[in-house]
């Protein structure tokens, strides 16, 4: 998930450190048989914020973390807009017949990746978490195209 939203937030060119991403990370959650109490998010949120480590936010630390999740924020209904953009009949997934309208599969032409790359569940077409996986393989190949062209 950490590296999805540094990659999105690549994509997307919203700067982002990646403490503020394991931040926002939800944790994984921990197995039925595990006697481990659950992590608590806003406890790690505030452990990454808080970068002096004296259990204390000042204001600046307090305003560093907003602006970081914040722009997570942004990344994540940036995604969320695009997937719903190329999903043209609405159904919640990306078709074989929308996969070419990607942008990412546009740019990269004919060596563009096959939609049966991503789709994990292998029923022909991308739920929103694989193609989460498809723009985290194909932004960093993106921004170093674009870095090489200027």
């Amino acid at each position: 998930m950490i590296r999805i939203l540094a990659t999105t937030a690549l994509a997307l060119g919203v700067l982002v450190p990646a403490q503020a991403l394991r931040a926002q990370a939800k944790p994984a959650a921990p197995a039925a048989n595990s006697a481990a109490p659950a992590a608590d998010p806003s406890a790690n949120m505030f452990k990454a914020w808080d970068k002096n480590n004296d259990g204390q936010l000042s204001l600046v630390e307090f305003r560093s973390g907003w602006e970081q999740a914040q722009a997570v924020a942004r990344a994540q209904l940036a995604l969320r807009r695009q997937f719903a953009t190329i999903d043209g009949n609405h159904d919640g997934a990306i078709e074989a017949s929308e996969y070419g309208n990607l942008l990412l599969i546009k740019n990269a032409g004919k060596a563009a990746p096959p939609l049966a790359r991503f789709d994990a569940n292998a029923n022909g077409k991308l739920e929103f978490a694989e193609y989460i996986k498809l723009v985290e393989a194909m932004a960093p190949q993106a921004a170093q195209a674009k870095g090489a062209q200027k």
